[in-house]
């Protein structure tokens, strides 16, 4: 099972379907801020389960808090402002523990990170729309466990 995350797309989703088609996922989870912006995925391939939570630049009644499993894993996906993750994702942490979650998304602070805190693995893709080189995530889990990385929105050209 793959997923793919983007965060703080920030209307900048003009790149979203080239990383879907160059990773192949299952699966594909938006952390808000400009939710709206899978629309161009959900047109593009409406056959990939889409997840998708507002942050706060989002003026949504929709959940800010989603579980949700993925082979065979509990996912807790969030954008995380009302976490406070900007300043430590302690509160984040202790929700998803409770909730039982092994995998745990996040975003709004445009800072890629992966960490591997009490046995659940965290990922924030960094902002897929905005800096310098925006970035998104690819989560592959199997039998053996999770693996996570951080990859470039843009790929980078290997011959420059």
């Amino acid at each position: 099972m793959r997923l793919i995350v983007f965060s703080d797309t920030h209307g900048r989703c003009s790149m979203l379907p080239q990383c879907v088609r160059r990773t192949g996922p299952d699966m594909i989870v938006h952390l808000g801020d400009h939710m709206r912006d899978t629309r161009i995925i959900e047109e593009s391939f409406p056959e990939i389960p889409l997840y998708a939570v507002p942050g706060n630049c989002d003026f949504s009644s929709a959940e800010d808090t989603l579980t949700f499993s993925a082979g065979g894993v509990l996912v807790f996906a969030t954008h995380g402002h009302r976490y406070g993750v900007k300043s430590t994702v302690d509160s984040l942490l202790n929700s998803a523990h409770f909730a039982g979650a092994q995998l745990v998304l996040y975003g709004h602070t445009h800072i890629a990170r992966i960490d591997y805190p009490a046995g659940m693995t965290v990922v924030n893709p960094g902002s897929s729309g905005l800096g310098s080189e925006p970035s998104f995530a690819q989560i592959d889990i199997r039998e053996g466990g999770i693996a996570a990385k951080i990859l470039p929105v843009v790929p980078k050209d290997p011959y420059m």
